[in-house]
């Protein structure tokens, strides 16, 4: 017979489940940045001979296989790149603020079996309106050894919102001085690293969550001793 798990592990395992998600989403998201970047059709000597194409038009610029295959090539991996890198950023931050709205649930002393998550039509997850866009700092973990460092985490976010706001006002306007370029430039750097930092924030956030959970544990304990 299948035994129930309590509510608290099944919430440590839906937590452990959006973090499993994000670490592929890495994995992948990596790998295919290398394979983009290690393809370079500028070192390819492109075969220059054509093959007749049935149904094309007169006058039309001849069809070359090579070059054909090699452009396809490209463009399939930078899309891949693209797709993963979105992918990672999604599931990270998915992984960060679902365990924040957990950590959150179990001190106001509620009992989520699961974490709650929206999802879009297309895939998405969408983030809890509460904790967005960057999650409330939590002082009553301040017990919690790891407390400091996840402070820390918490801040990178907040830099990196204030940095996607700095690039969004700069990138609206229609002339840009020399300073606004080097600002620009470095907001989109900051913004750069912010799957990483949503996953670093998660594993932390997956830390302070089973700190959070001690005592409804010893008292689940003590009510069934």
């Amino acid at each position: 017979m299948k035994t129930t798990l309590a509510w608290f592990d099944s919430l440590t395992d839906s937590v452990h489940a959006l973090g499993a998600a994000a670490r592929e989403a890495q994995r992948a998201a990596r790998t295919a940045e290398l394979d983009r970047d290690a393809y370079s059709p500028d070192r390819i000597r492109l075969f220059d001979a054509e093959v007749h194409v049935e149904g094309r038009a007169p006058g039309s610029v001849p069809f070359r296989p090579h070059d054909d295959a090699v452009f396809a090539i490209g463009d399939t991996l930078s899309t891949t790149a693209r797709v993963l890198r979105e992918l990672y950023l999604n599931t990270a931050l998915a992984y960060a603020y679902g365990t924040t709205w957990a950590i959150r649930q179990v001190l106001d002393g509620n009992q989520p079996a699961a974490v709650r998550l929206g999802r879009t039509a297309d895939g998405h997850y969408t983030l809890p309106a509460e904790l967005c866009p960057v999650p409330p700092a939590v002082p009553v973990l301040e017990r919690w050894s790891e407390y400091r460092k996840f402070e820390q985490a918490r801040a990178r976010l907040l830099d990196i919102d204030d940095a996607e706001n700095v690039a969004e006002y700069l990138d609206q306007q229609r002339y840009l001085s020399d300073r606004d370029a080097t600002d620009l430039h470095a907001a989109l750097d900051v913004m750069a690293g912010h799957a990483y930092a949503a996953y670093e924030y998660g594993v932390l956030a997956e830390s302070a969550l089973h700190f959070a959970l001690l005592a409804p544990k010893a008292q689940h304990a003590s009510t069934r001793a």
